[in-house]
């Protein structure tokens, strides 16, 4: 006899879904980033980078999705090597670019931009202040990607 089928609970069944999709699958298609590995609640998503002499073709994010897409995704910069959180001088450097990746806030274990949970939750003025940049419920994953993968592809940034 076989192991009982594993119920999926709705939080991972709507990001499967989303990152089966079209919006996440064109990003793919396209470069900007890839699927790593889901092990829920948890999934790593490699973002693609703009090519600067010291600075890596990708850099991956650990995401923490509890209560997707109700909650907004919290992600860690990560590295896949040493399975732990992206060193301080391997995060991507640049003014904006530096200020979103920074490791001396909050443990260095979120990103500081308004579509990060933990981010959000610390600043709630962001969420009149950034509105544009604010998840809620009708969002998926590939918004927070769109916006990182901005950030690692503007002129701002300088590799690590």
């Amino acid at each position: 006899m076989g192991e009982p089928e594993r119920i999926v609970p709705p939080d991972e069944r709507a990001f499967r879904a989303h990152v089966a999709g079209p919006r996440f699958q064109s990003g793919v298609d396209r470069g900007e980033w890839r699927l790593i590995e889901i092990e829920w609640p948890h999934a790593l998503i490699g973002v693609t980078a703009a090519k600067r002499a010291n600075g890596p073709p990708e850099f991956v994010l650990w995401f923490e999705l509890s209560g997707y897409p109700t909650s907004s995704p919290t992600a860690t910069p990560w590295d896949l090597d040493q399975k732990s959180p992206l060193a301080p001088e391997k995060r991507p450097k640049g003014d904006r670019v530096g200020m979103a990746f920074r490791s001396d806030w909050n443990g260095g274990v979120a990103l500081y931009v308004p579509y990060d949970r933990v981010a959000i939750d610390s600043h709630p003025n962001w969420r009149t202040q950034y509105p544009r940049y604010v998840w809620d419920a009708t969002k998926d994953i590939t918004f927070y990607l769109r916006n990182v993968h901005e950030l690692l592809n503007d002129e701002d940034y300088q590799g690590t």
